[in-house]
């Protein structure tokens, strides 16, 4: 007999597992991020999928230090320098938009959710409540990842880049 904790370690593994699948299918390599297993008795050995894809996607990400309270809020800081590309190209209104940000997505299974707002820098990413399960935030951030590859040849296009204007044809901006 499986316990409700044996449980949870099994619906977690196959939640990173399911996280991983998604970036591979996406066409990042997974092969260097770790074990996905989790293991709550020693402190989660599979490490936090969520962080190395959201690194794996935009180059580097931070968490913040929480802050005292009785809500539990996760917020991830995304340094992100194709965002300040696009923001010197196009305005700030147009850009979220565009990767219709200052979204929040509810995660099917938990009642997380997860906050992308657009900033200069990058992006703030906040998730209420601690999510067991982080597959849907990944797919999510997938989708940004690319939406905003589409608008920097889109922005390479009007800037007047040759190689650009022939990749932009392709491209549904």
């Amino acid at each position: 007999m499986f316990s409700i904790e044996d449980c949870q370690v099994i619906q977690s593994s196959l939640d990173n597992l399911l996280s991983l699948k998604r970036l591979h299918d996406a066409g990042y390599r997974v092969s260097d991020m770790g074990c996905w297993v989790t293991d709550y008795a020693f402190e989660n050995m599979g490490g936090d999928i969520f962080m190395m894809a959201t690194e794996r996607l935009f180059g580097a990400c931070a968490e913040e230090e929480g802050e005292d309270g009785s809500y539990d809020i996760r917020k991830f800081v995304i340094l992100c320098p194709d965002v300040e590309e696009l923001l010197g190209v196009f305005t700030n209104e147009w850009v979220e938009r565009q990767l219709r940000c200052n979204k929040r997505v509810v995660c099917d299974w938990t009642g997380a959710e997860m906050i992308i707002e657009l900033k200069k820098m990058g992006f703030i990413v906040e998730i209420h409540e601690s999510p067991s399960y982080f597959n849907q935030f990944i797919q999510e951030l997938i989708q940004i990842r690319k939406l905003l590859d589409r608008l920097l040849v889109y922005a390479q296009y009007l800037k007047g880049n040759r190689g650009a204007r022939y990749a932009a044809f392709y491209c549904e901006v």
